[in-house]
């Protein structure tokens, strides 16, 4: 994890190229004193981020993001203690794979990513 402690992993799967995976922000972390005072919400690329640590997890290997083709922030994360539901495609490409993540809680949809990753 490349932000210690941001989040704990409370169910994660992984099967046909597909990932679900249900996360606890802190909403204590470090971050949120700069992103934003007073009204603290999850930067977009860390975002980014916990959908490649994911995709390192489901495949066991180490991947770089070459490129994130859409990034469609509908509605702002703010940390709470209500799990963040992650739910990821990973289509394999010549050199990588297509990754698309949706995060969402139970009735809000927070982002819709589209990247492409590579093996490192």
């Amino acid at each position: 994890m490349l932000i210690k402690e941001f989040y704990t992993l409370q169910n994660f799967s992984s099967g046909n190229n597909s990932i679900d995976a249900v996360l606890l922000l802190n909403p204590g972390h470090e971050v949120y004193k700069g992103h934003f005072p007073g009204q603290p919400v999850v930067p977009g690329v860390i975002q980014i981020q916990i959908l490649r640590e994911l995709a390192e997890k489901a495949l066991e290997k180490k991947l770089f993001i070459s490129e994130v083709t859409s990034a469609k922030y509908l509605n702002m994360i703010v940390p709470a203690h209500e799990p963040v539901l992650i739910e990821i495609t990973l289509k394999p490409a010549e050199t990588g794979f297509k990754l698309n993540g949706l995060i969402k809680n139970k009735t809000i949809v927070y982002s819709k990513i589209k990247m492409v990753v590579l093996e490192r």
